[in-house]
């Protein structure tokens, strides 16, 4: 028995795709979702957000954690 959630991660490529197949050609959401392999519909509109406010270059990951420090 598995506890707790699954995390997927999706690559750039995916996200951009999925999100450009539902905003810029019309598929809906949840075709869009279904032709991409993307479970979350929370993710998958947070994508959209994403890409509305600041394009392709939105979805490109970013770096985490705290900057290392140069002595």
């Amino acid at each position: 028995m598995q506890t707790g959630a699954q995390r997927n991660s999706y690559t750039y490529e995916t996200k951009l795709k999925a999100v450009e197949d539902h905003l810029d050609r019309g598929m809906t959401a949840s075709d869009a979702m279904q032709s991409h392999g993307v479970a979350s519909k929370s993710a998958f509109f947070r994508w959209c957000a994403s890409y509305r406010d600041g394009g392709a270059a939105a979805l490109r990951p970013k770096k985490r954690g705290r900057p290392r420090k140069n002595a």
